[in-house]
C-alpha cells in the first residue's frame, strides 16, 4: 500500500477494510492547530476499480473539531484525510486526531429522523409502498447528506480558502474591458442598497448610465468591443469582488459575450440564505424562468441591433445573444450576487407551447427476453395509447423460451404490428440496439425497455417535436415508477463515479427536485429506457459500443458522442411513461456482475474521464454523492464554464 504523504494522514483501522465496505462510517476529528484546513477531504481508495480512489468532503470548525458521515463504496481498500492547501494552516505542530467507527444502520436512522426529517419521511413512505429498493437508495443518500455543511458554515469556509489563493494581477490581463451599470428603477432603500455595493468593489473601472443612455450610445456607435454592460434590479446587492470576477472572463477572451453567477438572498441585517446554485447555459430552463441570468455581464456589441436595450430583461437579451451565436455564454460557479427584501426576480415569462409533431413516423426498437407480461404491456401501450403515428415496432429476442412470450410473438407477428429479429447468445443491449437500429425503416428511432408504458397518448409526439430542432441529437423523458415516484429524470454526470438518475426515487410533486421535474431542460445524458434520436446521427456515430458497454453505461457514451458531435439533449416531462423497473428487489449483485461493472465503468473512465468530471448541467458547489441540492464542502473546478 502506497504511504501517505505529507499531505494526508492515514485513517486507522481496528479491523480489516472490508469491515467497513459498503458500509456507513464515521469520523472524528480533532485538530486544534488546523494541519488539515477547514476542507479535508476523505480519500476512500478502492482495489481493481476505476477510478481507484473516490473522495468524501466535510468541514472542520474554528476550534478544529469535525465528524463525517457517509457510506463507503464496495472494495474498500485504505481512507486518507487530504490536507485543504487553501485553508491549512503551514506552520502547524499538532498532529490531528483521527477516530473512525463502523455505525449501524438504527444508528444513521436515528440521526437522518432528526437532521433531515423531512427526508425521513420520504423514506418511510417508499418502505409503506413497498419499495425497498427505493428506501434502500434514499437512505444511503441522506446518509451521505449527513455531513453537508450549514450554508453559513460553508460560505465562511470558501471565503478562507478564497482568501488564501493567489490571484492574477488585473494589470497582467491581455484586455482592460470597460464596464457600464444600469440600476433598474426601484423602491429609494433598494437602489441604495444597489449603489452602496458598488461602490465597494475592487474593480473600479466602472461607471454607471441609465439602460435609454447606453442604448443610445450604442445607436450612435459609440461603443466597441471593450465596453461590457451589466443591469442591476434595484435592492441586488454584488459583492466586493463581483465585477472583478464576471469581467475576467471578458479580459481573457475575445469570444465571451455573457457572464452570469450563482445567487443567495440577503435580509436587512446582512444574514444570507436561499443560496441558487446554477447550471450552465441551458436555453429551455431561461425561456421557463427557471434559470435567472439577472445581473449578467454583457459585450455590448453581440448584443443584437433587433433587442430594444432599454426594456428587455437580462434572458431576453441572453436568448438573443444565443440565437445569433455572437459569442460564448458563460457561468461562473459562484455566489457574486445577493437579492435584498425589496428584489423581485424579472425573467421570462413562462413557456408553455411545447414541441410537438403530430403523426410521426417512427421505428422502435425494443430488446427483450421472455416476460411476456412486460412486453404485452408495452406493446399495448403502443398500439392503444399513443396518437396517430407511423410505428416500425422491432422486437430484438434475445433467445426468449418461455411459451407465453413466443405465443405473445406470434399474435404480433401474424397480426402485421411488430417484426421480431433473434439475437443469439448472452445479454448485450448495445449489439441489440445496434441490430434494431440497422433494420430500422424510419429516420427517428427510439430505443425503448420491453417493461416502459405510455402514461398520455401523445407522448411520441412531444419526443418528435424535440427532434424538429436541428441542434437536438437526442431526447430523453420523464419516467415513472409505478408508486409515482421518479425513476429517470436526466442523469447527472460524475455521480456513483461514471453517472447516475436524477432525482431518482423522488415524488415529483415534492421540493426535492425544485421543480426541475416540470421543466423541459438540457442534459448531458438521458437513459436508453426511453431515448430519441436520429438513425442518420446513430450510424455517423457508430451507434452504441459493443465490445466495452454490453450493458452499463452505453446510453450515457452515446449521449456524450452526441455531444460531442455539437448536438444538445433535451429531457421533457411532456413525455412521461410508466417504468416497471422492479422496486421491491434488493441487490443482487453477483461477482460475475461487478466484474462486468468494473470493466465497463474502467471504460468510461478512460474515454470520458475529463467529461465526467464537470458536468455543465450540475453546479460544482453541490455535492455528487448525496443527493441533489446538498451542498459541498470541498467544490469541484469553479472556473466559468459553457454548456458546449
Amino acid at each position: 500500500m502506497v504511504e501517505p504523504s505529507q499531505d494526508e494522514f492515514s485513517v486507522a483501522m481496528k479491523h480489516d477494510a472490508g469491515h467497513y465496505a459498503d458500509r456507513p462510517i464515521t469520523l472524528l476529528v480533532r485538530d486544534p492547530d488546523h494541519r488539515l484546513g477547514r476542507r479535508p477531504r476523505l480519500a476512500l481508495r478502492r482495489y481493481d476499480r476505476t477510478p481507484d480512489t473516490v473522495f468524501r468532503s466535510f468541514l472542520i470548525d474554528r476550534r478544529g473539531r469535525g465528524r463525517f458521515y457517509g457510506w463507503t463504496p464496495v472494495q474498500l481498500q485504505a481512507m486518507t484525510l487530504l490536507v485543504d492547501d487553501a485553508t491549512a494552516n503551514g506552520s502547524a505542530r499538532i498532529e490531528p486526531q483521527i477516530t473512525m467507527r463502523r455505525m449501524s444502520l438504527i444508528e444513521v436512522a436515528i440521526l437522518i429522523a432528526f437532521r433531515r426529517t423531512l427526508a425521513f419521511l420520504q423514506i418511510i413512505k417508499l418502505l409503506l409502498a413497498g419499495n425497498r429498493k427505493g428506501a434502500e437508495f434514499r437512505f444511503v443518500r441522506q446518509c451521505d447528506a449527513l455531513s453537508a455543511p450549514d450554508y453559513h458554515e460553508w460560505i465562511e469556509a470558501q471565503a478562507l480558502a478564497e482568501k488564501n489563493v493567489n490571484c492574477d494581477d488585473p494589470q497582467a490581463w491581455p484586455r482592460k474591458p470597460r464596464i457600464l451599470v444600469s440600476i433598474e428603477d426601484g423602491d429609494a432603500a433598494g437602489v441604495a442598497e444597489t449603489r452602496a455595493s458598488l461602490a465597494a468593489q475592487t474593480w473600479s473601472e466602472f461607471r454607471e448610465m441609465t439602460a435609454a443612455d447606453v442604448a443610445q450610445m450604442l445607436k450612435r456607435g459609440e461603443t466597441a468591443d471593450d465596453h461590457l454592460w451589466m443591469r442591476l434590479p434595484a435592492g441586488m446587492r454584488v459583492a466586493t469582488n463581483a465585477l472583478e470576477r464576471l469581467v475576467r472572463p471578458f479580459a481573457m477572451s475575445a469570444n465571451v459575450a455573457v457572464v452570469y453567477c450563482d445567487e443567495d438572498h440577503i435580509d436587512g441585517r446582512g444574514k444570507r440564505s436561499a443560496p441558487f446554485f446554477k447550471p450552465a447555459w441551458n436555453e429551455p430552463l431561461v425561456r421557463s424562468g427557471w434559470l435567472s441570468v439577472e445581473g449578467a455581464l454583457f459585450r455590448l456589441t453581440d448584443i443584437p441591433e433587433s433587442v430594444a436595450l432599454a426594456n428587455a430583461s437580462a434572458a431576453e437579451m441572453a436568448l438573443a445573444v444565443a440565437k445569433a451565436l455572437t459569442g460564448q455564454i458563460l457561468h461562473l460557479p459562484e455566489i457574486l450576487l445577493h437579492r435584498g427584501p425589496s428584489c423581485r426576480r424579472r425573467d421570462c415569462r413562462a413557456e408553455t407551447n411545447w414541441p410537438k409533431r403530430e403523426h410521426p413516423a417512427v421505428s422502435i426498437v425494443i430488446p427483450t427476453r421472455d416476460r411476456a407480461d412486460l412486453l404485452e404491456a408495452c406493446l399495448r401501450g403502443l398500439f392503444e395509447n399513443t396518437a396517430p403515428a407511423d410505428l416500425d415496432v422491432i422486437v430484438i429476442d434475445n433467445e426468449s423460451v418461455e411459451p407465453a412470450t413466443l405465443a405473445l410473438f406470434v399474435r404480433y407477428e401474424q397480426s402485421g404490428f411488430i417484426r421480431r429479429i433473434p439475437l443469439r447468445g448472452g445479454f448485450n443491449f448495445s449489439r441489440a440496439c445496434n441490430i434494431g437500429v440497422g433494420a430500422a425503416r424510419h429516420d427517428l428511432i427510439l430505443l425503448l425497455n420491453n417493461d416502459v408504458e405510455p402514461i398520455d397518448c401523445h407522448w411520441l409526439e412531444y419526443l418528435a417535436g424535440e427532434l424538429d430542432d436541428p441542434t437536438v441529437g437526442a431526447v430523453g423523458n420523464l419516467l415513472l415508477f409505478p408508486d409515482g415516484t421518479a425513476q429517470h429524470g436526466g442523469v447527472m454526470l460524475g455521480a456513483g463515479t461514471v453517472a447516475r438518475h436524477s432525482f431518482h426515487f423522488l415524488d415529483p410533486k415534492g421540493r426535492g427536485d425544485r421543480g426541475l421535474l416540470n421543466e423541459r431542460r438540457d442534459m448531458s445524458a438521458v437513459t436508453a429506457a426511453c431515448l430519441l434520436t436520429r438513425k442518420e446521427l446513430w450510424c455517423r456515430l457508430g451507434g452504441m459500443d459493443e465490445e466495452k458497454l454490453t450493458v452499463a453505461f452505453n446510453d450515457v457514451d452515446y449521449c456524450l458522442k452526441v455531444r460531442e458531435a455539437g448536438f444538445r439533449i433535451v429531457w421533457t416531462p411532456a413525455a412521461a411513461m410508466l417504468h416497471r423497473e422492479s422496486v421491491s428487489r434488493g441487490a443482487d449483485d453477483t461477482p460475475e456482475k461487478l466484474q462486468r461493472f468494473a470493466r465497463e465503468e474502467r471504460a468510461m473512465h478512460e474515454r470520458w474521464s475529463d467529461t465526467l468530471k464537470a458536468d455543465p448541467y450540475y453546479n460544482p458547489n453541490l455535492s455528487l454523492i448525496a443527493e441533489e441540492f446538498v451542498l459541498e464542502a470541498y467544490p469541484r473546478n469553479l472556473s466559468p464554464r459553457s454548456s458546449v
